[in-house]
C-alpha cells in the first residue's frame, strides 16, 4: 500500500520536478546567452581570472600551486573537468553550471516535498528557478553555484534520515560534507553541527548515534583527507584545506575594516598577488622565512589582536557584519550585480524578486521550525551554522548565497501557512506571523549600504573600462572612464585608465594634459595602494610622453613608477627605460635596466633585438 502511495505520488511529483528543472534550465541559457555581449564573459577578472588560469593550468597538465593550497581545490579541478572534456571555450562552463543550477532547483524541490510537502515544494522550486541571484552566479567562473548544488545535496540527505535512517545515507551526507568542504572551507564548521543533532537525535540510542557519527565523519574525511595529505607532501607543511583563512580573518577584524571590503591595511590584493603579497607582508613584519601555515596563523593573530585592543570596536563591527549578512542589498565582492546586470542581463529586470522578500519570510519560517526543530534543524541549522561561519569575516553577496535556497524553502513554507491561516481565519496565528514579517522585513530591507551604490557604480565603471583596455578596445574604454569620472572626478583609476586609452586612441595631447593633471591633483585621498596607482599614472604618462618623443621628461617619469613600484607592469617599466636610455646613448644604464626588467619577466629577452642597434653590440 505503501509502495502504491508512493508510486502515485511521484507519477504527479515526476512531471512537476522536470518541468521545474527545465523552466531553471530555460532561464540560465537565456542568461548565458544574454551574458555573452559582456565584455567579462571571455575575459574573466579578479577572483574569476585566478580561478580559470589555476583550471587551464590543471587541464594543461602545468603546476599552478606549487606549495599548500592557498585557496581550496575542488572548483578550479571541475573547471578544469569541463575545459578536458569541452575544449578551452568560455560558453560551456556556463552551460554546465546552468545545468548544475538546473538541478540545485530541483533539490529545493525535494527538500521541500520531504518537508512541507508538494505545495510548499512547487512554490519554492518556481522561486529558486526564477531567483536573479542564483542565476547571476550560474553564469559566473566562481565556487558559488557548485557550493550551492553540495550544500542542497547534504541537507536532502539529511533530511531523508529522518524517515529512514541507514549508514549509507549518513555516510553520503558526510562526503557532501567534505566535498563542500574543499570548495569553501568554512562549511566544515557543520560538521561539529551535525555531530551534536545525532547525539541529541539518537540519545536513546547510543549505538546508532556513534555508528551515524562515524559515518559522517568518515565521509567526511574521504572528502578533505587526500587534500591535507597532498598539502602536506608538496609543501611539509599541515593545511587543513586551504591557508586563505588568516588573511580573510585580518580582513574583517581590523581598524579600518567596513565589513564588506575585501581589503587589508597596508596590502595590495589583487587575486594573482594576493598569495606573494600576504607572505612577503607576514615575513617582512616576523623577520624570517615562514610557511604558509604561519602566514595563515600571523594574520589570525594580528585580527585577534585588534578585537582584544579594541572590544567595542570589534562587536560593533561584527553587528555590522550580521546585519550585513542579512542585508537586502546584494553585496559586491568581484562584480556589483545590479551595474553588470542592468547593462548586459535585460533577462533580470523581468525577474524582480530579491533577498528583500525571500529574507524576511525565509526568517518567518525558521521561527514556524519551533515545533519541528529537531526534525528540521538540516534547514535553520545550516542557515544559523554558516551565518556564524561567515559573519567573522566580511559579508557579500556569493558568501551568502549557499543559504539563499534554504531560505526560499522557509519563505515558500511560511508564504503558505500564512494562507492556510488566512483561510481558516487563525487570526491569533496570522497576527503574530505578521509581527514576525515586520520585523524581519525591517531587519532586512533597512540597511545603510544603498548609499554606497554611487561608489560602487564608479568602481564597475572604471573596471568595464579596463577589461575593454585589455581587450583591445579603447574606443569603448574611453567614455565608461569618463562616466567613472563624472561620479568621482578625482578618481585616480579611471584618470590612469582615460588617459592610456586616449594616447592609445593617439589623441596624445589630450591624454597626456589628462595624466599630467591627475598627477598633479593625487596628493589627496590616496589608499594603501596609492604607491600602485601613483605608478601607474607615471607609467603612462611616460608612454605618452615617450611617444610625442618627450623623452627627458619621459626617462624621469619612468623612473618614478619604478621607485614607487619596482617590480610592477611586469617589467614593462624597466624595458621602455631600457630603450629610452640606450636611443639617448646612455649604455651601461640601458644594460642594468634591461637586466633587471629580464629579472621581472624572462619574456622580456625575446625583445633583447629592440636594444642591439642604440648598444653598439
Amino acid at each position: 500500500m505503501c509502495a502504491v502511495s508512493k508510486y502515485a505520488s511521484w507519477r504527479i511529483d515526476g512531471p512537476l520536478l522536470g518541468g521545474l528543472i527545465g523552466l531553471a534550465l530555460l532561464v540560465r541559457l537565456i542568461y548565458v546567452f544574454q551574458w555573452q555581449q559582456a565584455p567579462t564573459f571571455s575575459h574573466p577578472i579578479v577572483d574569476e581570472a585566478y580561478l580559470d588560469g589555476w583550471a587551464r593550468a590543471i587541464a594543461a597538465g602545468r603546476s599552478f600551486v606549487s606549495g599548500p593550497y592557498f585557496r581550496a581545490p575542488l572548483y578550479p579541478a571541475f573547471l578544469a573537468a569541463i575545459y578536458e572534456l569541452f575544449g578551452p571555450g568560455y560558453v560551456w562552463p556556463r552551460i554546465v553550471q546552468a545545468v548544475l543550477g538546473a538541478a540545485s532547483c530541483g533539490l529545493v524541490f525535494l527538500i521541500g516535498r520531504e518537508s512541507f510537502g508538494r505545495a510548499v515544494a512547487t512554490l519554492a522550486g518556481l522561486v529558486a528557478a526564477t531567483y536573479w541571484t542564483l542565476i547571476f552566479f550560474d553564469g559566473e567562473l566562481l565556487a558559488a553555484s557548485l557550493i550551492v548544488f553540495l550544500g542542497l545535496l547534504l541537507i536532502w540527505l539529511l533530511l531523508r534520515t529522518g524517515r529512514r535512517p541507514s549508514w549509507k545515507t549518513f555516510g553520503a551526507a558526510g562526503l557532501m560534507l567534505g566535498l563542500a568542504g574543499i570548495t569553501r572551507p568554512d562549511v566544515l564548521l557543520m560538521g561539529p553541527a551535525i555531530v551534536v543533532w545525532l547525539a541529541i537525535r539518537f540519545r536513546r540510542e547510543r549505538r546508532s548515534a556513534l555508528k551515524f557519527v562515524a559515518c559522517v565523519t568518515a565521509g567526511c574525511l574521504a572528502g578533505v583527507l587526500p587534500v591535507t595529505i597532498r598539502n602536506y607532501v608538496v609543501g611539509r607543511d599541515l593545511v587543513l584545506i586551504a591557508w586563505q583563512g588568516g588573511l580573510n580573518f585580518y580582513i574583517g577584524n581590523n581598524p579600518l575594516s567596513d565589513g564588506r571590503t575585501a581589503v587589508a591595511p597596508g596590502m595590495v590584493l589583487d587575486p594573482h598577488g594576493a598569495y606573494d603579497e600576504a607572505i612577503a607582508f607576514a615575513e617582512r613584519a616576523e623577520g624570517r622565512l615562514l610557511k604558509p601555515s604561519q602566514v595563515s596563523d600571523y594574520f589570525y593573530g594580528l585580527g585577534w589582536e585588534f578585537i582584544k585592543a579594541n572590544p567595542r570596536q570589534a562587536l560593533a563591527l561584527t553587528l555590522l557584519k550580521a546585519r550585513l549578512f542579512w542585508s537586502s542589498w546584494e553585496i559586491a565582492n568581484n562584480k556589483n550585480l545590479y551595474f553588470w546586470t542592468e547593462r548586459f542581463a535585460p533577462l533580470v529586470r523581468f525577474l524582480p524578486l530579491g533577498f528583500g522578500v525571500i529574507g524576511p519570510l525565509g526568517l518567518l519560517g525558521m521561527t514556524l521550525c519551533w515545533r519541528r526543530r529537531l526534525e528540521l534543524f538540516p534547514l535553520w541549522g545550516s542557515i544559523l551554522v554558516y551565518m556564524v561561519a561567515v559573519v567573522p569575516f566580511f559579508s557579500a553577496a556569493r558568501f551568502r548565497l549557499p543559504i539563499v535556497p534554504v531560505l526560499i524553502v522557509l519563505g515558500a513554507w511560511a508564504a503558505v501557512a500564512g494562507y492556510r491561516a488566512l483561510r481558516e481565519r487563525q487570526w491569533r496565528s496570522l497576527l503574530a506571523g505578521a509581527t514576525v514579517l515586520c520585523l524581519a522585513g525591517l531587519l532586512v530591507n533597512l540597511t545603510p549600504h544603498q548609499q554606497a551604490r554611487p561608489q560602487e557604480d564608479m568602481v564597475s565603471l572604471a573596471t568595464l573600462g579596463d577589461v575593454y583596455q585589455d581587450v583591445g578596445r579603447p574606443d569603448l574604454a574611453v567614455p565608461e572612464y569618463q562616466a567613472a569620472l563624472a561620479v568621482a572626478p578625482g578618481n585616480l583609476r579611471a584618470a590612469c585608465g582615460l588617459g592610456e586609452s586616449l594616447t592609445k586612441l593617439n589623441r596624445l595631447p589630450e591624454g597626456i594634459n589628462l595624466l599630467r593633471r591627475a598627477l598633479s591633483e593625487a596628493s589627496e585621498g590616496l589608499t594603501h595602494s596609492a604607491d600602485a596607482k601613483l605608478a601607474a599614472l607615471h607609467s603612462h604618462l611616460a608612454n605618452g610622453l615617450a611617444m610625442t618623443r618627450n623623452d627627458a621628461e619621459a626617462i624621469v617619469h619612468y623612473e618614478a613608477a619604478i621607485r614607487l613600484n619596482p617590480t610592477g607592469a611586469q617589467g614593462a617599466d624597466h624595458f621602455n627605460l631600457a630603450l629610452l636610455l640606450a636611443v639617448n646613448g646612455r649604455r651601461e644604464e640601458a644594460r642594468q635596466m634591461y637586466e633587471a626588467a629580464v629579472a621581472i619577466n624572462p619574456e622580456l629577452r625575446e625583445k633583447r633585438a629592440l636594444l642591439t642597434p642604440y648598444l653598439g653590440e
